[in-house]
């Protein structure tokens, strides 16, 4: 097999665990390549891939389902951080990974990404994608602001809060969750809202069909606007961001001997597998 083996350019850890696990695929007979997330040339580098495996923690996965969706590359995650709900495994499982996927016994699990494009007035349009969630909330100032929300189309409410979460099922477990969210299968065709510090407002989390459009308008500043927690942009009165399922998915290969969601999530949150904690 061809395999991308990706990371993030500023951690040393990664960098050295990817060029390890790169040497030893290649004794295996594999073709690699090793790149870098932030390569301005990574379309022409991965090429021809049939997976990337991409070493770090759920932030670096999150960047490489961002810019590795557009390309259709799935993506194999090897854990180095502390939660790891998006990576697949750990270092030391890679090789019988990779063994699998050779046997053709793997399969492809597709995840919604959100398209956001953000209008301001006096600037030009920004569009951008997020597998998790998109996020306008408060910006420097303690103090609760109004977002004007539409669904498609249609009025819905003004929430005064300390900000708004629309997340997608995979971000159910992120921020969406912390605030009182639901928590949503990662496969699952849906999208969520959920206000955060509400006051006077909505208070609970609404579930959406994937196919229906969010649009947000900030009715106060200052505001911040952030894309899977890695990206921000300063928001002003009248910005109008319009939220909606993006074209392309990002694709996550699962093998046989992969944990399921569920027993992830007893693991990492419920602290639940093998018996009590």
């Amino acid at each position: 097999m061809k395999l991308a083996f990706a990371v993030r350019p500023d951690w040393n850890v990664a960098i050295d665990a990817a060029r390890d696990a790169a040497t030893r695929a290649r004794t295996s007979g594999h073709e690699v390549v090793e790149v870098r997330l932030d390569s301005s040339t990574l379309a022409r580098e991965v090429a021809g891939a049939e997976v990337a495996i991409v070493f770090g923690g759920d932030g670096t996965m999150l960047r490489a389902a961002r810019v590795l969706a557009p390309l259709a590359i799935p993506i194999l995650g090897v854990n180095l951080g502390r939660l790891g709900f998006l990576a697949g495994g750990s270092l030391a499982e890679l090789d019988g990974f990779l063994a699998e996927i050779a046997a053709g016994r793997s399969t492809t699990e597709e995840r919604t990404l959100l398209e956001a494009r953000v209008r301001r007035q006096g600037a030009a349009d920004l569009n951008a994608l997020a597998l998790n969630d998109v996020v306008v909330a408060r910006g420097r100032e303690v103090r609760s602001i109004h977002i004007d929300v539409r669904i498609d189309g249609a009025p819905f409410t003004v929430y005064r809060a300390d900000g708004l979460i629309v997340a997608t099922a995979t971000g159910s477990t992120a921020y969406g969750m912390s605030v009182g969210g639901p928590l949503i299968i990662p496969s699952s065709r849906a999208i969520m809202i959920v206000p955060i510090a509400p006051h006077l407002s909505f208070p609970n989390a609404v579930v959406l069909d994937v196919d229906q459009t969010i649009a947000l308008e900030v009715l106060d500043e200052p505001a911040r606007l952030s894309l899977d927690g890695q990206e921000e942009h300063d928001l002003h009165v009248g910005d109008r961001i319009e939220v909606r399922r993006a074209r392309p998915v990002a694709r996550f290969v699962r093998t046989a001997t992969m944990r399921p969601f569920l027993t992830l999530l007893r693991k990492k949150i419920l602290k639940e597998e093998g018996g009590p904690a």
